[in-house]
């Protein structure tokens, strides 16, 4: 059935998307690239004929699939912004951290899922668990990867947030990154224990917790969730380091020393702090001059600036 409504959507014949089905797993390009700490992260990017399938089935199925308002990823209006935001009222953090998490998720478990919570009949739900995977498993670049897990973590999701709620803790899950806050001292002590009892217990993936990544945080010093910082005033911003950074390179944009290819990370950076932290960038236009950073914003030199160099 899904196979067919496809094939009269796409143009592509029943017996081309059999063939993808039965040999999707070949169909990638697998790279590394680095991460911050040193080591690598896996890249697996699906072929332009994959990748549409999997944009289809993550429209058509998975995002149709309900999804918790503590999922803070990988859907409409979600963002580190909207994650960070959620626990500005509070004054302590445990930070907890999925490891490999795409790829705990198994074909097993999305025909589990897919059995238990849709009315797709089997046929369906192996095409569908077939084309996601990569040897059985999510991967890291495949498009429908994010909207897969958001909807198998629908009920880890909603477990842990009630038994959070109960205890006057809030929770956020942004991916693999799990924030739980208090506002008073001492009400983390059995948090870290519950998650990884209900992980080891869920049935919809093989969840494992990265203890080298767990981290207890203060409002007495820097709390920092998804890479934005929640002040002991309960305002979120970008940080000290950050703003250096973004003014240093707009003062070497403005004297024409800025590397061409530092120019997109610039711009992305003020975009970002526009979005978390709008009055830096009104500080920004009234010291560089607004046309400065509006040249960077939309990636060109206004006239009477020389701008990056050639």
């Amino acid at each position: 059935m899904l196979r067919e409504v496809l094939a009269e959507k796409s143009g592509i014949s029943p017996k081309r998307l059999q063939f993808i089905q039965e040999n999707a797993s070949r169909m990638y390009k697998v790279y590394p690239i680095s991460k911050r700490d040193g080591t690598d992260r896996i890249i697996s990017q699906p072929t332009p004929e994959l990748k549409a399938l999997q944009r289809w089935l993550s429209r058509g199925i998975f995002q149709r699939l309900p999804v918790s308002s503590c999922a803070m990823a990988y859907k409409k209006g979600a963002s580190i912004r909207e994650n960070a935001k959620a626990h500005v009222k509070t004054s302590f953090t445990l930070h907890l951290d999925f490891e490999d998490f795409f790829p705990s998720f198994s074909t097993d478990h999305i025909i589990r899922y897919l059995s238990e919570n849709t009315k797709l009949n089997s046929d369906d739900i192996q095409f569908c668990s077939d084309v996601v995977c990569r040897h059985g498993r999510l991967t890291i670049g495949a498009p429908s990867s994010p909207a897969v897990t958001n909807a198998l973590m629908h009920s880890f999701d909603l477990q842990v947030d009630s038994w959070c709620s109960g205890r006057g803790l809030v929770y956020t899950r942004y991916a693999d990154d799990i924030n739980i806050s208090s506002a008073g001292s001492g009400s983390l002590g059995d948090v870290e224990g519950f998650i990884s009892a209900t992980a080891k217990d869920f049935k919809y993936a093989s969840l494992t917790i990265n203890g080298k990544k767990t981290a207890y945080l203060s409002k007495k010093y820097r709390r920092s969730i998804t890479g934005i910082n929640v002040t002991p005033e309960g305002c979120i911003s970008i940080g000290r380091a950050r703003k250096r950074e973004i003014k240093s390179l707009v003062h070497s944009f403005k004297l024409g020393s800025l590397e061409p290819e530092l120019l997109w990370k610039l711009g992305g950076l003020i975009a970002f702090a526009h979005d978390v932290e709008p009055d830096f960038v009104v500080s920004l236009k009234k010291k560089y001059g607004s046309a400065t950073v509006e040249a960077i914003l939309h990636q060109k030199t206004p006239r009477g600036l020389r701008g990056p160099k050639e």
